[in-house]
């Protein structure tokens, strides 16, 4: 991997155990490509309240 400008090297180690991180996941499958806000039971029922659907039983927590 190529940065510029150059990190310094608390950046550099920053960046790599970020990136560390991020294979990991996704290694194992536990990335989900979606933002914590589109995996919402409160965002789901309310979509589903809005065009007349019953809404969803499921506990929020």
């Amino acid at each position: 991997m190529h940065i510029t400008p150059t990190p310094s090297p608390e950046e550099a180690a920053a960046i790599a155990a970020a990136v560390r991180v991020l294979l990991e996941a996704n290694r194992h499958g536990g990335a989900d490509p979606l933002p914590a806000a589109y995996r919402s039971t409160w965002r789901n029922t309310a979509i589903r309240e809005g065009v007349g659907l019953a809404s969803d039983n499921r506990r929020t927590r």
